[in-house]
């Protein structure tokens, strides 16, 4: 059964601490809403499994229970894309007939080959990071707000950490840590202009943030789908932890 938890309920954060991608997931949702009332965001089952709620994206881990219900639960609140380890959600992906993407997720754990700063390294502020994930996500303009506000408000508290390669004025290549919590940092929106593909930037941000997180006694971890990105991450020293999958209703964007 799936059981709303309540504002303030220190249960959730202490069953988000597994140092994972998803504990790093529910704990940054936990840090932005976990106070806040109003629609409930969190929520838990009986075998221990563990739902957040963003936008309209729906992140669960863990043992879920009656793939049914969680079908259910899907179109009652609204979600539109679903995320989750493969074995939580196939069942239910079946049931929702929806649009699957199978992203495969790595793990830094281990030693990892540095990579030299590039040129132009910085630390830029979302507004100039926006424009390149718009280009290579192919995000829409109405995504902009509710993302800035939460990433400025991570970058603020020290929740996230945000790297970037500017050239030209412009920001050519990022990467960041979106979803952190004490023993995992997940590096995402990892993305370089199509001018500037190829000369390691890339490598360089993901190995910049993976050390920091190191030093910091968490494990990095990236998630990707581009067998282009996949042999980067190997070279740099990830190695594979398991299977993510996407369900996507009515072709929402990612």
């Amino acid at each position: 059964m799936i059981k709303a938890v309540l504002p303030g309920d220190g249960g959730f954060l202490a069953a988000a601490a597994s140092p994972d991608p998803y504990g790093a997931i529910h704990t940054a949702c936990w840090a932005l809403y976990g106070k806040q009332s109003g629609p409930p965001r969190f929520w838990r089952t009986a075998q221990e499994g563990l739902l957040s709620l963003s936008g309209d994206r729906l992140t669960v881990s863990g043992p879920l229970g009656d793939p049914q219900e969680l079908a259910a639960f899907c179109a009652i609140c609204g979600v539109q894309k679903l995320q989750g380890p493969r074995q939580s959600i196939e069942r239910t992906a079946a049931l929702l007939g929806w649009q699957i993407q199978v992203r495969q997720i790595l793990s830094g754990q281990g030693r990892l080959r540095p990579y030299p700063p590039p040129a132009g390294l910085c630390q830029p502020s979302p507004w100039q990071v926006y424009p390149l994930l718009s280009e290579v996500f192919g995000l829409r303009e109405a995504d902009f707000a509710p993302w800035y506000c939460e990433v400025s408000h991570k970058l603020r508290h020290g929740l996230g950490r945000l790297l970037g390669v500017l050239a030209d004025g412009t920001v050519v290549s990022t990467a960041g840590i979106y979803h952190q919590n004490g023993g995992a940092a997940l590096i995402s929106s990892v993305a370089s202009s199509q001018p500037y593909r190829g000369r390691g930037y890339a490598a360089a941000l993901v190995w910049a943030l993976a050390q920091a997180a190191q030093n910091e006694g968490k494990i990095p971890f990236v998630v990707c789908r581009n067998p282009a990105a996949l042999r980067v991450y190997r070279q740099i020293g990830f190695v594979p932890w398991g299977e993510e999958w996407v369900c996507l209703r009515n072709d929402s964007p990612v």
